[in-house]
């Protein structure tokens, strides 16, 4: 692999918008070229480095159940094609067996290992101040997907341990030089079909596991929560009627994280799937109660960068978020861009580009 002398990205001043790269990059075919662009032509403008969820990765979780199949202590319930969310593989665990971490294989420390080695061999090893992003899905997700709501219950905890084993042996070979981005589609879409009052009922609830799994992560550990509305089939699994569900969700996990491991960002979709986010002011409005929540050094990341959106009425959804917010946001897609092509990828990585400047 072709070395780089490019130098480290500094952190950027405060008030300055970063990009944010969700997940998956369609538009490369291996970690390398991933983040050889990142470090070459987006210098500056990412305070992270993401290997691009490449190859398998592409499609999130779906690797994950789909290895379960050779695993002798479940059983497969239904063959999905993951063409849609009623279109999915489901198992269950076999009368008379248990399921223990060890039957799960996440790969989580594998890539994350991988993409380090990458960065290293390009001349530019992940530091704390540029470190390598790992995306990280929510363990009851995972058991959720794989298993069904009720069983998920159960066995969300294994799905934690074998995560919390992943994440402790990367953070052991990189410390502060790794942030494990949370990814919690079910979370969020729980909170969202909940009635108005509940929600914030709902958010305590379902923030309990997530929050269980930072504590669980050896001190020092540095993490980002990417709230999510679901992307398969490049459709989300519920639209937000306002940005409600995103405050009561991220009060509930900042007022109740864990001391002495990192919050370095929150990442708020502002729609889902194929759909632009609204331009109506009353959306945005509810932001306003994350305010006095959401310390500082933890940045927030508007999901709202869509390229079948004008670049006029972007900018005024930029503007509506960072009114609501009175601070100044990083910007990404709502959802990684496993489901776009490439060539709408690249339209997506420029609409955000173009939305980091100053809008005023």
């Amino acid at each position: 692999m072709e070395e780089t002398t490019t130098k480290p990205i500094p952190p950027s001043p405060t008030g300055q918008r970063r990009m944010h790269l969700v997940g998956t990059l369609p538009q490369f075919d291996e970690p390398g070229a991933a983040l050889s662009w990142q470090l070459n032509d987006l210098q500056g403008q990412v305070r992270r480095l993401s290997g691009g969820e490449t190859g398998e990765r592409a499609m999130w979780i779906v690797p994950v159940v789909q290895r379960l199949a050779h695993e002798p202590v479940v059983r497969r319930v239904r063959s999905g094609g993951w063409t849609g969310y009623d279109d999915v593989d489901r198992f269950a665990v076999r009368r008379g067996r248990r399921l223990e971490p060890r039957h799960l294989d996440l790969r989580v420390a594998q890539y994350g290992a991988e993409e380090l080695r990458v960065l290293s061999d390009l001349g530019h090893p992940a530091t704390e101040d540029m470190p390598l992003q790992v995306g990280v899905p929510g363990n009851f997700d995972m058991a959720l997907f794989s298993f069904g709501p009720v069983a998920a219950l159960r066995l969300a905890p294994v799905f934690r341990r074998r995560l919390g084993q992943d994440i402790a042996a990367l953070i052991a070979q990189a410390g502060p030089a790794v942030v494990f981005q949370l990814e919690l589609p079910v979370e969020l879409v729980a909170v969202a079909a909940a009635p108005g009052p509940v929600q914030p009922v709902a958010a305590r609830v379902v923030a309990r596991s997530v929050l269980r799994q930072v504590a669980e992560a050896p001190a020092g550990a540095r993490f980002g929560v990417h709230l999510c509305l679901g992307d398969l089939g490049h459709r989300a699994l519920r639209q937000l009627p306002d940005t409600a569900p995103l405050v009561h969700l991220t009060n509930a996990l900042v007022r109740w994280w864990p001391r002495g491991r990192r919050l370095d960002f929150v990442h708020l979709p502002m729609s889902g799937g194929n759909r632009p986010p609204p331009l109506d002011p009353g959306f945005y409005a509810p932001l306003r109660g994350l305010g006095e929540t959401v310390p500082v050094e933890t940045e927030l990341i508007a999901g709202l960068a869509h390229e079948e959106q004008t670049l006029t009425e972007q900018v005024q959804v930029l503007q509506l978020v960072e009114d609501a917010l009175d601070r100044t946001v990083d910007v990404a897609t709502s959802c990684g861009l496993g489901r776009r092509s490439p060539l709408e990828a690249d339209a997506a990585v420029r609409r955000t580009l173009k939305l980091l400047e100053p809008t005023s």
